[in-house]
């Protein structure tokens, strides 16, 4: 096995070690001596590859079982085997699909909270890291996450546009809901914050990771915006709403109440209200009620709450370039004010 964790060590590759008992494997914190299975992720295409680099070095791998979203290996002459988990350039927290609509051009630009720099990424490579999420995770993400975001931005452009004049919202709470745990998941810091106040954590494998912690959390069926009620918030100005790193900001609307946000596109959000406050928009509004920003001024201070948010937890803002540059230009002007005292 040296050679091969060596191997892995010179590809800054991670791996652990372990056993794998009626199908499953698990991580040895002192593998056995006379069988051991290394665990790794690799890109599925590369697959060919990998196996004609490990033969240049001696190490011959028969299959044992190949599957769609990993591999088994037995190594040749030993009793020891290699597990494969298919992985991909994984984007850790915001999804391309949302990312791709922040873009100037074809880049995307971001605002570094704790410079104050504007720099410049793409929505393909902006916070992505190898193997982060297996293939397996990613597909359901996309399914369970990403096709909430894509449904409800098709949804909105044509009111947005003026095409149409009503919108009929289906299943939003609950799909407000999922969003909001999946963005929970998503964030590394969240994570952390669990292994490190959770007693169990550490005998599972070390930790709990996202892809464990997300699907237990839906079998649990909580309800994680309790108390709170999703309205929809349309930009129906020439300037954009910003996003952020870990997708919802906290937001003050109306002379103070205190409520979160979701920021799904430039011109679309979803403001999490507080129930009380939510039945006061019906007696005035209606059942189709919805906030809407009509005025710039409005817009760029709501843009610099959120950035308030985002540099409290060292977070990223990310927009459209130009408003980027608005918002630094008013943040040098107001300094460190909070808007939602105005």
């Amino acid at each position: 096995m040296d050679k091969l964790t060596m191997f892995l060590k010179e590809n800054n590759t991670p791996f652990d070690i372990g056993i794998i008992n009626n199908g499953y494997y698990h991580k040895l914190l002192k593998p056995f001596k006379d069988k051991q299975v290394i665990r790794f992720k690799w890109k599925k295409n590369s697959i060919n590859k990998l196996l004609s680099n490990l033969t240049k070095i001696g190490i011959i791998l028969k299959e044992n079982a190949l599957g769609y979203y990993n591999a088994l290996y037995d190594i040749v002459g030993t009793n020891n085997q290699i597990f494969i988990i298919y992985a991909v350039d994984s984007h850790v927290q915001l999804p391309k699909l949302l990312l791709k609509n922040y873009r100037t051009g074809d880049n995307l630009f971001y605002l570094n909270t704790s410079s104050n720099k504007i720099i410049k990424s793409s929505a393909g490579k902006y916070n992505t890291s190898f193997g982060y999420y297996s293939l397996a995770f990613e597909e359901y993400l996309s399914v369970n996450y990403e096709k909430i975001i894509s449904s409800i931005i098709k949804l909105f452009i044509p009111f947005i546009n003026q095409e149409v004049t009503t919108i009929t919202l289906k299943d939003l709470n609950k799909n407000i809901n999922k969003l909001f745990f999946m963005a929970l998941i998503r964030n590394p810091k969240y994570i952390k914050e669990i292994n490190e106040h959770s007693l169990t954590a550490q005998l599972f494998d070390g930790g709990y990771d996202a892809e464990y912690l997300a699907i237990t959390g839906e079998k649990m069926n909580t309800n994680f915006i309790k108390g709170y009620t999703p309205v929809p918030l349309v930009n129906t100005t020439n300037k954009n709403l910003v996003t952020i790193k870990s997708l919802v900001s906290n937001l003050y609307i109306d002379g103070g109440i205190e409520c979160m946000v979701m920021l799904l596109h430039p011109k679309i959000a979803i403001a999490l209200v507080p129930n009380e406050y939510y039945k006061k928009m019906i007696e005035e509004q209606g059942q189709q009620t919805y906030l809407q920003l009509n005025e710039e001024n409005a817009l760029i201070r709501m843009n610099k709450q959120i950035y308030n948010c985002a540099k409290f937890n060292n977070d990223d803002v990310i927009g459209i370039k130009e408003d980027l540059n608005d918002l630094i230009e008013y943040i040098n002007k107001q300094g460190g004010k909070d808007e939602h005292k105005k």
